[in-house]
């Protein structure tokens, strides 16, 4: 039967009227929506669309399925119980992580018994289909908006405020007075503890608001209700600059999580605040967006996917925003830029080859495999602790760092894609120029310590067979260096991840800050050698953790898949070209063109897969965390294919500089 006809829904309305005058109400509102659900192939608001033009028919039958189905929603108020649904669903709980879910685990495997009466469950009931959230959610608010206007349900006709609606404002309005006001909040914004206070002020205004309805007299609502409106703008401010300025101050997951439900109990209060209005435009569009709120919140209730992607959107927030901020200096502008950075990159370059050559050697003592483990994991942390400390670069240390940017410039409101493809650009350029300079040091120099070791000692660093081993094992696809090089990306991905934390940690523990005044600090060192010791803190802890995890998780991987008995490794660039460079020398050149341009294209491979891996992961992180999806993202994709097309030049080279008018 085909629903999208209008003649079509007859004979299922005379059912439904049958239904609803036998009492069995709830299976006539359930016969309605099966009614409306889409089927594959069809837009899902045909349906609707179709319901209201039948409704909207002056015929017996339509006249009689419009009164029952408007008879039957103005009085789900007074039928079932609609509070909790108001005031709760869709609403981030205080609880805990594991509490969240193991509760929902539970319920997923006994779940409770229905209550008819409360609406949430009768929404679950009617609404029975596990996607039903999804296709009414995709509903056009115009088709949704007909649907209301046949069935009669307007502002007007529900007059005044219910008591169960009034009583959702007024807790939704205390908790957030209480939320706002909680010691969390006003330890960073103290202007709060104030009788001016905007989330104090809501609550009072909230409740003149609602007393309005009660003294008979007309006038006041309208004044009184852009009031409360402007308060909850005012609340709302207040929270986006405590978000705002995390980065000076430091946040946590308790912070966060509080700020994210502040921000859900007053989109939640404006909602039920615009079904109080007489302006019917506002009533309807939010008692759609209501409705849509609640049935998702309802059909996803049990999930345990939305639950672990919630505490994975808070832990992101936390930390990303440090290592947005630390990226941007990751990103080159102009020509002077670039070859500066080039310098650092090769500066890079040499400590990877010295500590590459460390490896080889530590690879010949004969020492148990955790003992390996700990020395390899060691070398690696204190190339990258060097490399950082002396101001050089290390080119897949880059993408952790410049994906949060770019996602942080993504989250900004109203952006300018001009910007966010000049940023991609000089993001994709510098971590190009990042990549030459390592190579173009790390590889020759690599080749030199190799032929040095010979002279010095008189034999080679390794034997001709383990050489002819380290190139085969750079191969694209006859060796697990692709595979082993997603992995190098991952651990980069979660180094950058943990300098963010740390960082975050710092400033939200005010460390920097105790250091500065301990007595034993100043005692050592004098006040202004405290006060360098906790800013020099500040700016490096992180980094230096992050670094030596990462060295540890690089350093050790391969061996502690030989001791699990694990096909684990990792490939990373830079000290991939520095065993491409001591393999070359060791066999003194005697080196098949084809295996060398093979073993070439595995090192440059790793590189690329060291790159996708860490930034997409940052990326796809940042972007979550700022609510931000990839979908958005597809206007900027096309305007960067097309800057590749029209100037592929700028993806390599910074274009000169416009020349200053004299």
């Amino acid at each position: 039967m085909r629903f999208t006809d209008p003649h079509h829904w007859t004979p299922r309305l005379v059912r439904v009227v049958e239904m609803a005058r036998s009492g069995s109400e709830v299976e006539a509102l359930r016969l309605v929506v099966d009614g409306l659900r889409p089927s594959r192939d069809e837009a899902p608001g045909a349906r609707v669309e179709a319901l209201a033009v039948v409704l909207g028919q002056e015929h017996d039958t339509a006249t009689a399925a419009r009164e029952t189905l408007t008879r039957l929603v103005h009085d789900l108020p007074d039928r079932s119980r609609v509070f909790a649904a108001l005031s709760q669903s869709g609403i981030p709980d205080a609880e805990g992580f594991l509490t969240g879910l193991t509760a929902r685990i539970g319920r997923r495997l006994l779940p409770p018994v229905p209550d008819p009466d409360d609406l949430r469950d009768l929404m679950r009931t009617v609404f029975h289909d596990p996607r039903d959230h999804v296709w009414v959610a995709a509903v056009p608010d115009a088709s949704a908006r007909r649907l209301m206007a046949a069935l009669g349900l307007t502002a007007e006709s529900f007059p005044g405020v219910g008591e169960e609606l009034a009583l959702a404002i007024r807790v939704l309005a205390r908790q957030v007075a209480g939320l706002g006001t909680s010691p969390e909040i006003t330890d960073r914004l103290p202007h709060l503890v104030d009788e001016n206070s905007p989330f104090l002020r809501l609550d009072l205004s909230v409740e003149r608001y609602l007393t309005c309805f009660d003294n008979g007299v007309e006038g006041d609502e309208e004044t009184l209700l852009a009031e409360v409106l402007e308060r909850v703008r005012w609340c709302r401010a207040e929270i986006d600059r405590l978000r705002t300025e995390k980065p000076r101050h430091g946040t946590s997951l308790h912070l966060t999580g509080l700020s994210f439900r502040l921000l859900a109990l007053l989109d939640r209060l404006e909602l039920l605040l615009h079904l109080t209005e007489p302006v019917e435009r506002d009533f309807q569009t939010s008692a759609v967006a209501l409705f849509r709120e609640l049935l998702r919140a309802e059909k996803t209730r049990d999930h345990l996917g939305p639950h672990l992607r919630a505490s994975a959107d808070l832990l992101a927030f936390e930390v990303v925003e440090h290592a947005a901020r630390k990226g941007s200096k990751y990103i080159t502008t102009g020509r002077r830029d670039y070859g500066r950075f080039l310098v650092s990159s090769m500066g890079g370059g040499l400590l990877v080859a010295l500590f590459a050559l460390g490896k080889v050697a530590m690879g010949h003592w004969e020492v148990p495999l955790g003992v390996e483990a700990l020395l390899y994991g060691i070398n690696y942390s204190l190339c990258f602790v060097l490399i950082y400390l002396t101001g050089a670069t290390l080119a897949t240390k880059q993408p952790a760092m410049t994906a949060n940017t770019v996602a942080r410039s993504l989250g900004k409101e109203g952006h300018d894609l001009s910007g966010l493809e000049d940023l991609v650009v000089r993001v994709w350029r510098s971590q190009f120029v990042s990549f030459l300079g390592n190579l173009v040091v790390a590889l020759p120099v690599a080749m030199l310590l190799a032929r040095g070791v010979l002279v010095g000692s008189g034999g080679p660093v390794v034997e001709p067979d383990y050489a002819r081993y380290m190139l085969a094992d750079l191969h694209p696809w006859r060796s697990g260096s692709v595979i082993y090089a997603m992995v190098a990306g991952v651990l980069l991905f979660a180094a950058g991840l943990v300098s963010g934390w740390v960082d975050n940690l710092l400033l939200h523990r005010g460390v920097p800050a105790r250091v500065e005044h301990h007595p034993m600090a100043v005692r050592a060192f004098g006040s202004s050698g405290a006060a360098r010791l906790a800013a020099t803190m500040e700016r490096t802890l992180g980094v230096v953790v992050g670094n030596v995890l990462l060295g540890f998780g690089l350093g050790s991987m391969g061996t502690i898949g030989e001791i699990l008995g694990l096909p684990l490794d990792i490939r990373h660039i830079a000290f991939a070209s520095a065993q491409f460079g001591t393999a070359l020398d060791v066999l003194d050149y005697r080196v098949a063109p084809g295996v060398v341009a093979v073993t070439a294209l595995g090192v440059a491979l790793i590189g690329l897969l060291n790159f996708l891996v860490s930034f997409g992961l940052s990326l796809a992180v940042a972007l979550e965390s700022r609510r931000v999806t990839f979908g958005e993202t597809r206007e900027l994709v096309a305007h960067l294919l097309g800057r590749l097309w029209r100037r592929p030049l700028d993806w390599f080279f910074p274009p000169r500089e416009p020349a200053l008018e004299s």
